[in-house]
């Protein structure tokens, strides 16, 4: 792969899809700045999508809230906005883990959150 990018990374667990993104890994040649802004803009729809989703359930209940999109390991990030607002409860569902999984605290997860 040609360009300006020293090293790439290609995650393959063996299913088609993966293989898919490896061949277009090799058969594109992007620069850092162009994959960064591809990145930042898929990850954009998403957040602003499950943004959009949170709040319509707020408003539906109408409930006054106020709401904050931050980035990072989320349970460095959790904890933090816990203590920023001086939140007295912290509600998360879960990810329809068996009832092992849902107890190790290792699980990654991601959370939006109204405060």
């Amino acid at each position: 792969m040609a360009g300006n990018l020293g090293c790439v990374v290609v995650s393959v667990d063996g299913n088609e899809g993966s293989m898919d993104a490896l061949r277009w890994a090799l058969d594109n040649d992007l620069e850092v700045p162009a994959f960064t802004a591809v990145i930042e803009a898929h990850q954009k729809r998403i957040t602003d999508a499950i943004l959009n989703h949170a709040l319509q359930i707020c408003a539906e209940k109408k409930a006054n809230v106020k709401t904050q999109v931050v980035i990072g390991d989320p349970k460095e990030k959790i904890c933090k906005v816990i203590e920023n607002v001086h939140a007295d409860l912290l509600v998360m569902g879960s990810r329809a883990f068996g009832p092992i999984k849902r107890y190790f605290p290792h699980c990654n997860f991601s959370i939006s959150h109204c405060c």
